[in-house]
Formats: structure tokens, sequence, C-alpha cells
């Protein structure tokens, strides 16, 4: 069994190496950016430490994790421009640094790559 901090790691490796660019550049900046703002990663560590409490390979549990992740992000997205709010983790909000439009749209897309990382198995 790994410790909570090996997962973490483990998970942070993954998501560093994880291609979130693509083109338009103005709709895949922007996830990239918020992906890494950092954050407790706490939902894709549960999601690893349950598959592997279930006698699963870490490394199956991987994308499920990243799904996660991503999903939870990109409500992060949506819910900073409906609260007006101006900074995430001490950083511009992707509404601020960008615009509304962008946000939207990175969100949305966001939320079809969790779902195409859920059918990755």
């Amino acid at each position: 069994m790994h410790s909570s901090e090996e997962i973490k790691e483990k998970f942070e490796q993954f998501l560093s190496e994880y291609p979130f660019r693509g083109n338009p550049s103005n709709l895949y900046e922007p996830i990239e950016y918020i992906m890494n703002l950092g954050g407790k990663r706490i939902r894709p560590v549960l999601v690893i430490m349950a598959c592997e409490l279930f006698g699963g390979d870490v490394d199956d549990a991987l994308n499920a994790a990243l799904a996660l992740e991503v999903f939870h992000n990109f409500t992060l997205v949506h819910d900073d421009i409906m609260d007006h709010a101006d900074t995430r983790r001490g950083k511009l909000t992707v509404h601020k640094k960008w615009n509304q439009n962008i946000a939207i749209l990175s969100g949305d897309s966001m939320l079809i790559k969790a779902y195409s990382l859920l059918g990755a198995y």
C-alpha cells in the first residue's frame, strides 16, 4: 500500500506529463493554466487509494483520478465566473486572465475531457 504522499507525487507526475495543449491555443491554454495552479489533489488521491484498497494497480486508476480532477477544476472555472472571483489559489481566475467567453468554452472542454478520460479504459 502506498502512502497518500506517494500517491499524490505519482498523480502530480502523471498530471505534469498530460498534454492539455491543442488548437486553438486560446481554448487550451486556460485549461493547462487552471490544471497547473496546484491544490490539495484530495479527490484524485482518494480515487487511487480506493483502487489500491480493492487490489487494483495504481497505474490503472490514473485516468479516472485525472478525470475527477479535471471535472473538479471545470466546476471551479464556472464557479469563479458566477461568483465574479478575481483570484483562485492566489492567481488570476481564467475569466480575468482571458475573458468570460473563453473561460466558459474552456470549462466546457474540460467537462468533455473528463468524460473522455473516464472512457479511456
